[in-house]
C-alpha cells in the first residue's frame, strides 16, 4: 500500500495507457465486427515488420527477405534489433492481432514509465510527470501500437536521455554506466538514434572540454567508450556488408539514399520548433538574471539545449555528410516526443520560480510555451489521424477475406512454395505474413537485398497478365525503382532549383535549373528497354521464367484481378470462394 501511494501518479498513468492500448480493439469491433480479427487492420507501412518477425518466428532468424523463396535465408540489409523482440509473441505461437496487442501493452507501459521517470528527473511533480508521460505516450502510440522496430525504438530513446539527465545531475558511476548502456542499446534499434546519440555525446564532451570540465570529460568518454563496445557489432555487420553483397548500394539507394548538402525542409516544419525552444530558453536566461543563479534550472536549460540541438543536428546532417535517406522525416517523431518533455518540464520549473519572474514576463513566456503546447497538440493529432480519424473500414473488410486462401495454403502445402498474385493486390503483400510461403514480387521487395535487375525483371514477370507498356510501366513507376528513382532524386534536385530562384530573385538572367520529374530522370529509353525486355523475352518465355522462380500458384482477386487468366498457363483451380481462386500450376 505505501508504495501505491508513494507512486499514485505513475499507477494512473498506466491504467490509463492501457486503455489507450486497448484501442485497435475496440476499432476492429466497430469497424470490422471482430475484436480480434484473424487479419490485423493496416494503417501504413507496418506490414513491412510483421513480415520480418514472421520470418523469425518461423525459424529465420536472419528475417533475411521475407517475401522471395530464394532469398529467404539472406543477410538482413540493416540489422533492426527491435524485430527479433517484437517476434516473441509469435514464437511462443500467439496469433498476429494478439501479438500486436501485447507487444502494445508491454512497450506501452514501458514507454510511460520511462517518459515519467524522465520528467521526475528533470524536477517536475509527480501528477504533472503522469499527464506528459501519457501526452507522450499519445504521440508515439501510432508507432508503439504496430509491431515495428519504432515499438522499441522509442523506449531506447527515452532511456537515453533519463540516462543522460541522471548523468549531467549525478555524474556517478552507476549512471556512467546507464548512460553507456543506453548508447550501446542505440546502435541495435535504429541507426538514427545512435546517430543522435553520438552526436549528443560528441557536443557533451566538447563543450566540457571547451570548458575543462575535465571531471565531465572523462565520465563522457567512459561512457562513449562503453556504448561504443556494446554497439560494436552493429557497425562491424554494417562494414561487412556494404562490401561483401555487390548490390548493397543499389539496395540502400531504393531506400532513399540520395546525395545532397541541401536540408529538408523538415529542418524547418519540425526542427525549426526545437529552434524556437531554444530562443525560448535563451530568451529568458536573458531577461530573469536571478535565476542564472539557480544551479537546478541551468542544468535543466543546459539538458534541454544539449537534447535539443543533438535531434535537430541529426536532422540537418546532410549539410555535412552530403548523405539524405530520409533523415528529416525519420527524426520528425523524436522531436515531437522532445518537445512535449521540453515543454511540460520547462513550464514546471517556471512556474515553480515564478516568485523570480516580472508578471509581464509570466504573460510572454506563458504565450509562447502555450504556443509550443499547441504545437505539441497538433503534432499529437497529425500523428493520430491515420491511425482514429482515416479509418478505411471497407478496406478492413476486404482484408478478412484473405484469410479464407491463405488458410487453405496452410493446410495443404506443408512445405514453402511461390505464389503469383497481383503485384497491386495487398492480398500478394500480406500472404508471406500469414503463411509459410512466398510470393513472385510484391512492392515491398524493394527494401531487402535483392540487385535492381532481379526486382526489375521478377516485377515484369508478375506483370504478365497486365501486358505492361512505357505509358503503364512510367505509371507503375513506384512499384519497382525503390524511393530514390521513384521520389528523393527529383525532389532533391527539385530543392535544389527553389533553393536558387530564393538567392537569385533579384537575377532574371540567372538559369537556376528546370525542375525534372522522376520519369525523365530515368529518360525515355529505360522505359522503352523495360517493354523490349518483356515482349521480347519474359512474354514468349513466361513459363521459363515462372520455373526460374519457382512459381507453384496463382492468386486471382477475382473482383479486382479480372485480367488473371491462370487457365492459360495450365492453371487448374484448387480452391474458390466468392473472391478468390487459387490455381495450381503444372
Amino acid at each position: 500500500m505505501d508504495f501505491a501511494r508513494r507512486n499514485l501518479a505513475l499507477l494512473f498513468a498506466l491504467s490509463v495507457s492501457v486503455l489507450i492500448v486497448l484501442s485497435p480493439v475496440i476499432e476492429s469491433w466497430i469497424f470490422i465486427g471482430s475484436a480480434y480479427p484473424k487479419i490485423p487492420p493496416a494503417y501504413g507501412d507496418e506490414f513491412l515488420y510483421y513480415a520480418q518477425a514472421h520470418a523469425v518466428a518461423q525459424g529465420y532468424f536472419g528475417f533475411g527477405n521475407p517475401y522471395l523463396f530464394e532469398h529467404a535465408t539472406d543477410y538482413p540489409l540493416v540489422i533492426f534489433g527491435g524485430t527479433w523482440i517484437s517476434s516473441i509473441p509469435l514464437l511462443l505461437h500467439l496469433p498476429l492481432f494478439l501479438s500486436i496487442e501485447l507487444n502494445f501493452l508491454v512497450w506501452g507501459l514501458i514507454f510511460v514509465t520511462l517518459a515519467y521517470w524522465l520528467l521526475r528527473e528533470i524536477w517536475v511533480p509527480k501528477w504533472l510527470s503522469a499527464a506528459g508521460a501519457l501526452f507522450a505516450f499519445l504521440q508515439c502510440s501510432g508507432l508503439i501500437m504496430r509491431m515495428s522496430n519504432r515499438q522499441i525504438v522509442n523506449p531506447v530513446f527515452l532511456l537515453f536521455y533519463v540516462a543522460l539527465a541522471r548523468f549531467l545531475i549525478r555524474p556517478e558511476r552507476f549512471n556512467i554506466v546507464l548512460l553507456g548502456v543506453a548508447t550501446g542499446l542505440s546502435f541495435w534499434v535504429f541507426s538514427y538514434l545512435w546517430q543522435t546519440v553520438v552526436i549528443t555525446l560528441g557536443m557533451l564532451a566538447l563543450y566540457a572540454l571547451i570548458c575543462r570540465e575535465w571531471v565531465l570529460l572523462r565520465a563522457t568518454l567512459a561512457s562513449s567508450l562503453l556504448g561504443g563496445v556494446i554497439g560494436s557489432p552493429t557497425l562491424i555487420y554494417m562494414f561487412w556488408i556494404s562490401h561483401a553483397n555487390p548490390y548493397f548500394w543499389e539496395s540502400i539507394a531504393r531506400f532513399g539514399l540520395v546525395d545532397s548538402h541541401l536540408p529538408m525542409a523538415e529542418v524547418v516544419y519540425s526542427g525549426g520548433w526545437v529552434g524556437a525552444m531554444l530562443a525560448l530558453l535563451s530568451f529568458v536566461y536573458w531577461r530573469t538574471p536571478s535565476l542564472r543563479r539557480d544551479r537546478d534550472f541551468l542544468l535543466l536549460c543546459f539538458y534541454l539545449a544539449l537534447s535539443g540541438l543533438g535531434l535537430w543536428i541529426m536532422q540537418g546532417s546532410n549539410v555535412i555528410t552530403g548523405k539524405l535517406l530520409e533523415t528529416g522525416e525519420h527524426i520528425r517523431p523524436f522531436i515531437a516526443t522532445w518537445l512535449i518533455i521540453a515543454v511540460v518540464s520547462f513550464s514546471s520549473s517556471l512556474w515553480i520560480r515564478r516568485a523570480h519572474i516580472t508578471r509581464a514576463m509570466r504573460i510572454v513566456y506563458g504565450i509562447i510555451l502555450g504556443v509550443l503546447t499547441l504545437v505539441s497538440i497538433y503534432f499529437v493529432y497529425a500523428h493520430l489521424k491515420a491511425f482514429l480519424f482515416e479509418v478505411n473500414a471497407p478496406f478492413w473488410k476486404t482484408q478478412q477475406l484473405y484469410a479464407m486462401p491463405y488458410e487453405w495454403l496452410q493446410q495443404n502445402e506443408p512445405n514453402p512454395v511461390v505464389v503469383w498474385g497481383d503485384v497491386h493486390n495487398f492480398s500478394t503483400t500480406e500472404l508471406p505474413i500469414f503463411t509459410r510461403h512466398y510470393v513472385l514480387y510484391t512492392q515491398p521487395t524493394v527494401f531487402h537485398l535483392v540487385s535492381n535487375q532481379e526486382i526489375r525483371e521478377r516485377y515484369l514477370v508478375a506483370s504478365y497478365f497486365d501486358n505492361p507498356t512505357v505509358e503503364t510501366l512510367k505509371k507503375d513507376l513506384a512499384e519497382y525503382v525503390g524511393r530514390q528513382d521513384a521520389y528523393h532524386r527529383a525532389k532533391t534536385i527539385e530543392r535544389g532549383v527553389k533553393v536558387c530562384k530564393i538567392l537569385f530573385f533579384w537575377d532574371a538572367d540567372k538559369n537556376c535549373g528546370e525542375i525534372p520529374t522522376s520519369v525523365s530522370l530515368l529518360g525515355d529509353q529505360f522505359f522503352t528497354d523495360m517493354e523490349h525486355k518483356y515482349t521480347s523475352d519474359i512474354k514468349p518465355n513466361i513459363k521459363t521464367y515462372l520455373k526460374k522462380y519457382h512459381v507453384s500458384y496463382i492468386l486471382k482477386d477475382i473482383v479486382l484481378d479480372p485480367q488473371f487468366h491462370p487457365e492459360k498457363l495450365g492453371g487448374s483451380v484448387v480452391y474458390s470462394d466468392n473472391r478468390f481462386e487459387l490455381y495450381k500450376l503444372p
